[in-house]
């Protein structure tokens, strides 16, 4: 009780000297080591290199508080053999080599039993093996490599988080904002390397894109690639700097002259470096820089050991009161030091208190063959070691060299204090731990984040897209895209697409592209696709980078946003019925002639014409009829009468009905032959062609919705479906097999008008627009279904999705999508229709080819037969013949004498038909050769004739 007693008026007396030290402000140096005592921690420093203010002189502050543990240590009386721990120091100045020649002297000349540092994560992984080989532990301040936590040989441990968790603290912040793409500048060193690594590697993990990484070199000071154009051209808009102090002075003096700081890029550093570096006018543009550093508990309302804080920063202000930046401004890796040489002060006295002797070394005489005796000890007291320290929790495990507890982080913010634009400095203004899924306010909302635009709106992650490029597909879709003049945009169009004008097309999209683009500022370069182009193949051209989005009513789908992202939706879709409307009458004065084309019919003319020109020729001098018209009348009309006779026979036989004469030459006969051949095909031709096209415009649907046609009510056949579209999607997911086949929206109403489907499936709005204002003769029936949205397909990970998004809810809003919805879905325009561009089914001329070859072979053929034939054989020869029949009448006989081949065996009696009597006669009567003999000599012909009126008679033989 009386040590105790006397102890606490020792340090009653200590902290009474510390008060009057620090109003008198008398400055005194840090004491010496102590003679007495041979038991020593090495404290392994950065030197100090510039002349920093003493805030920012975080290598000062990590001194004096590694002094200050020892001191207090003293002030404790913590013995170890009973000896007080005392100190050594030494700079490494960022050297490698000199850091472990100078802990070998200072191991060889001192009896060292622990190490508190090195700084710097390239030093780590030599002073831990180096501790290892003396038996010794080596505990870290500011190393945060993750790979150090990997070191296994109980020899090394850190107070310090490790960067595996300031990546994950990073991370956070990106998620928080919505970040998804940064570039990351880092120094060549261990430390830039793993952090940049590790960083980039958790970056993949949360989809987020590290668009490019930039190498700082710490000799040369410099970058090694054109620092500008790259931050420039990179798309993200996002810097996070991973290297030490004195580089991150060095790169953001080269960013400040390379002007890429200010409102468009969002810089964050893990280390915090002097302003005092800047002008007024670089502060300025520095406001928005954020830092992300790990820091001691207190900050983040966690528990710490205020008792040894307080009484370090007395020791402190007592020994070094000019270096002492105030209790709010000590750098946290000074009481991670502190931390580290407790856990060694208290370690070792934990070892002492159960083994003596406890500090035996063996070949103390050179440094490398040293050996601390109980070092296995030492490292499983170690292993084990737990305390509340003054940066919080101080836990070891021997499965990780990190401490296992919450690791603690702020993030500062540079910007004006308490409004004041001549007052910039850093802010803490978010807070975190590892055991947190966000960063929370440091204190509350009104110390919010001032970002690099001077506003508290949280900017982009990527590059604005005001005045960048923006590849759109369009294809015309009415009303959603519809070109000013088709045919010509449409005419030479050898790629997949052209570059279009955007006065060039009108419609919905084209409206709402000219909002976004007056809010957004892009430049729309406009790619029209051919018109048979699916929709499938645009939403893929989307996905694989041809267009950078598409926009002429593009539905959303499940399978479509497997491979790109789609905008926020832009108005509402369904499907319905499209039918031919029914038709009672439809009145059409020259329907008959549809079945043939126009050619077919002049041909047809043409053909009556040239086979009535060829009669005349074959009969004006050989039939009695033609001879009778010549004889009859004057000249012209001699001429006029028989060619009208011949037009009249031509067209006569033409049109399936002979005329009431017969031609009497065998070259009339042949081409009359090749007139009623050509007669015969034309009409079945014709009748069949004609009966189609009737039955097509008289039909009438029965179909009154989509379920008619699930449910098999007509044929799926008869329903047209476009291939790889939503509309295919919705039709074999119900069960509609075998339908009919098209490539594009034209294809529907075409194949609908031409009667090849009788009904089609298609999207509301535009079939509902196509049927008011330019199909008429088409109607949409029952009620819509299969309801989706349409939206603007674009990449996955589009890096202004985010403002499209925002930029079209607020179209939205706003009502401006309403008004063009109203504007052009609300047209009705059937009263009058444009033209239909539809087909009618007509025979042409190539089909009937043969027939008219066939014909005019035989006209070729009578031309020859006419003329080859001696005009002498066929004068006709008139033989009287008197007879007294039984009511006193006459008849007389005409008989033609033929010289045919075929006639010589055979006699035969022709009597054409007369109507001058009620009685008529057969048209020919054939009467063989004893009938003529009747005729000839004997009365006997009137009991084998009947009676007849009195005529001529023809015999022709």
């Amino acid at each position: 009780m009386r040590n105790s007693y006397l102890a606490s008026l020792q340090f009653l007396l200590f902290f009474i000297l510390c008060e009057l030290k620090t109003k008198t402000t008398i400055a005194e140096s840090w004491p010496t080591t102590l003679q007495s005592s041979t038991v020593k921690l090495l404290g392994l420093f950065p030197e100090q290199t510039d002349i920093e203010p003493k805030n920012d002189m975080w290598t000062i502050h990590c001194r004096s508080m590694f002094k200050a543990a020892i001191l207090l240590s003293q002030r404790y009386n913590i013995t170890l053999e009973g000896q007080l721990v005392d100190y050594e120091e030494t700079l490494t100045d960022n050297d490698v080599m000199v850091m472990v020649d100078h802990t070998c002297q200072k191991v060889s000349t001192s009896n060292i039993v622990g190490i508190v540092g090195p700084a710097y994560s390239s030093e780590v992984r030599f002073i831990a093996s180096f501790a290892y080989r003396l038996g010794i532990v080596a505990v870290s301040y500011a190393a945060t490599n993750p790979d150090l936590s990997t070191i296994d040989n109980e020899a090394f441990y850190r107070t310090v988080p490790s960067d595996e968790n300031t990546a994950l603290s990073i991370i956070k912040l990106f998620l928080q904002y919505k970040w998804k793409s940064c570039t990351i500048i880092y120094q060549n060193d261990e430390y830039g390397y793993g952090g940049m690594n590790f960083l980039s590697q958790k970056f993949v993990e949360f989809n987020i894109n590290t668009t490019d990484t930039i190498k700082f070199d710490m000799k040369q000071q410099n970058f090694q690639i054109d620092f500008r154009k790259t931050l420039s051209d990179s798309l993200s808009r996002i810097v996070v700097v991973w290297a030490n102090e004195n580089s991150s002075l060095t790169i953001l003096n080269k960013a400040l002259e390379a002007d890429v700081i200010g409102p468009y890029f969002v810089w964050i550093l893990t280390t915090t470096i002097s302003l005092d570096h800047f002008s007024l006018t670089q502060k300025s543009k520095l406001i928005g820089v954020l830092t992300v550093e790990p820091v001691e508990g207190h900050l983040v309302d966690a528990p710490i050991n205020t008792t040894l804080l307080n009484q370090a920063y007395d020791l402190w202000k007592y020994y070094d009161y000019d270096t002492f930046p105030g209790d709010t401004n000590v750098s946290s890796y000074a009481l991670f030091t502190f931390d580290a040489a407790w856990s060694l002060i208290l370690s070792l006295q934990q070892l002492c208190s159960i083994q003596l002797p406890c500090l035996e070394f063996v070949n103390v005489s050179n440094c490398y063959n040293r050996l601390f005796l109980h070092s296995e000890h030492y490292y499983s007291i170690m292993s084990k070691m737990t305390f509340l320290g003054v940066s919080g929790q101080i836990k070891f495990s021997n499965e990780t060299a990190d401490r296992v507890d919450d690791a603690y982080y702020i993030v500062k913010n540079i910007q004006p204090l308490n409004t004041d634009p001549n007052n910039i400095y850093y802010l803490p203004v978010l807070k975190w731990y590892t055991g947190s899924d966000k960063w929370t306010y440091y204190t509350n909302e009104s110390n919010d984040i001032i970002w690099p635009d001077l506003s508290k709106n949280i900017p982009k992650d990527h590059r604005l897209i005001s005045g960048q490029k923006l590849r759109i597909a369009i294809m015309e879709v009415a009303p959603f895209i519809m070109l000013k003049n088709s045919t010509n945009m449409y005419n030479n169009m050898t790629d997949n697409y052209k570059i279009v004008d955007m006065t060039s097309f009108h419609g919905f999209f084209k409206d709402i592209l000219s909002n976004l683009q007056d809010r957004m500022g892009f430049i729309p370069v406009i790619m029209l696709v051919k018109p048979d182009t699916k929709y499938n193949e645009l939403v893929a051209g989307v996905a694989n980078d041809l267009y950078d989005t598409v926009m002429c009513g593009i539905t959303i789908t499940e399978g479509r946003a497997r491979i790109v992202d789609f905008s926020e939706t832009i108005r509402p879709n369904s499907l319905r019925v499209l039918i031919r409307k029914p038709k009672s009458i439809q009145l059409d004065y020259l329907a008959f002639l549809k079945p043939f084309s126009l050619t077919l019919w002049l041909l047809l003319l043409g053909i009556g014409l040239y086979a009535a020109v060829l009669i005349y020729l074959f009969e004006r001098n050989n039939n009695e009829k033609f001879k009778k018209e010549n004889s009859d009348s004057g000249n012209l009309l001699s001429i006029v009468r028989p060619l009208v006779k011949s037009v009249y026979y031509a067209i006569s036989y033409l049109l399936g009905k002979g005329p009431d004469f017969h031609v009497s030459t065998a070259a009339g006969r042949l081409l009359t032959i090749g007139i009623y051949i050509v007669c015969i095909i034309l009409t079945a031709t014709y009748t069949a062609n004609l009966s189609s096209y009737l039955v097509r415009q008289t039909t009438i649907p029965t179909i009154s919705g989509i379920d008619d046609i699930i449910n098999s009510k007509i044929l799926s056949s008869r329903v047209g479906i476009v291939e790889e579209s939503t509309i295919q999607d919705y039709a074999v997911l119900q069960g509609i097999k075998n339908y009919y086949p098209l490539k594009s929206l034209n294809e529907i109403f075409i194949n609908l008008m031409n009667g090849d489907i009788d009904a089609a499936i298609w999207a509301n709005v535009t079939a509902e627009y196509y049927t008011n204002n330019l199909y008429c003769d088409i109607m949409t029936v029952g009620a819509d279904f299969g309801h989706s949205f349409y939206g603007i397909p674009v990449k996955q990970d589009w890096l202004y999705k985010a403002d499209l998004d925002s930029n079209i809810l607020l179209l939205s809003d706003l009502g401006i999508i309403d008004q063009l919805s109203a504007k052009w879905f609300g047209q009705y325009k059937c009263g009058t229709p444009q033209p239909l561009n539809v087909k009618i089914t007509k025979i042409t001329i190539e089909p009937m080819s043969g027939l008219i070859i066939i014909f005019f072979a035989l006209s070729i053929i009578s031309i020859l037969l006419h003329f080859w034939l001696p005009r002498d054989a066929c004068k006709p020869k008139i033989v009287p013949i008197r007879k007294k029949f039984d009511r006193a009448q006459r008849a007389c006989i005409t008989a033609d004498i033929m010289p045919c081949t075929f006639c010589k065996s055979r006699r035969m009696v022709h009597i054409p038909r007369m109507f001058k009597r009620r009685r008529s006669l057969p048209d020919t009567w054939h009467v063989h050769a004893h009938a003529l003999s009747m005729v000839q000599g004997t009365a006997q012909m009137a009991l084998d004739l009947p009676r007849w009126p009195s005529q001529y008679v023809s015999r022709l033989i």
